[in-house]
């Protein structure tokens, strides 16, 4: 008896954790996502206080609702699971590595433009690898994984490597985030707890 209720136990964690997540918590949690890609890419776009919109502007802004927006929707859309939510989770994460690529050029040209060297700081280094290494999930699953043309996408390794993979760089990349903001204000630890806040509330419901 101790037996079957241990294997019922088991089987009901299982089926929780591949239940898809409810209409009513998906649509909050996109909504705190999106608002946080927009209010916080802005705010960030912004920084330091008086600096107002310029072209730097466009690097925190694109790379906000890129890997934050986009991308965070793309996870937590692909838990939902089934053919159209796969689809689109793929969908997703392809715009938001196009608006974060974007980002990356802003940042390039403005390097350019000051004369400024390239990769001279942590937040350049750890935003490049999150960049770069979302690429290869991207390629691996629109080569294997795709539902319609993957060449092996029943391959339960290479369903792995992709799911965990994406989800340790986006928690890569959404630090960044926190490390970039760092930069423009200092040591203002309450504004940096308020702007980590929304993804680390969400971060446990979209990546873990």
């Amino acid at each position: 008896e101790i037996h079957t209720s241990t294997r019922q136990s088991t089987v009901m964690v299982k089926a929780n954790k591949m239940a898809p997540i409810p209409d009513g918590k998906y649509s909050f949690l996109l909504a705190l996502l999106s608002a946080h890609s927009l209010v916080g890419g802005y705010y960030a776009a912004t920084r330091p206080e008086g600096a107002g919109w310029r072209f730097f502007s466009w690097h925190p802004m694109l790379m906000m609702v890129g890997m934050v927006g986009m991308m965070g929707a793309a996870a937590l859309t692909k838990k939902r699971g089934g053919y159209t939510n796969t689809k689109l989770h793929g969908t997703m994460a392809i715009v938001g590595m196009v608006l974060a690529g974007c980002g990356l050029y802003v940042i390039y040209q403005n390097k350019e433009r000051m004369g400024k060297s390239h990769f001279t700081t942590t937040h350049s280094w750890t935003g490049l690898a999150a960049f770069g290494g979302c690429t290869l999930p991207a390629i691996a699953g629109l080569v294997f994984l795709h539902p319609d043309f993957g060449i092996d996408k029943q391959n339960q390794l290479y369903r792995k490597v992709h799911k965990y993979g994406g989800r340790i760089l986006l928690i890569l990349a959404w630090t960044t985030t926190l490390s970039g903001l760092k930069t423009m204000i200092g040591d203002d630890t309450k504004t940096l707890i308020l702007f980590a806040a929304p993804m680390v509330a969400v971060a446990p419901l979209t990546l873990m």
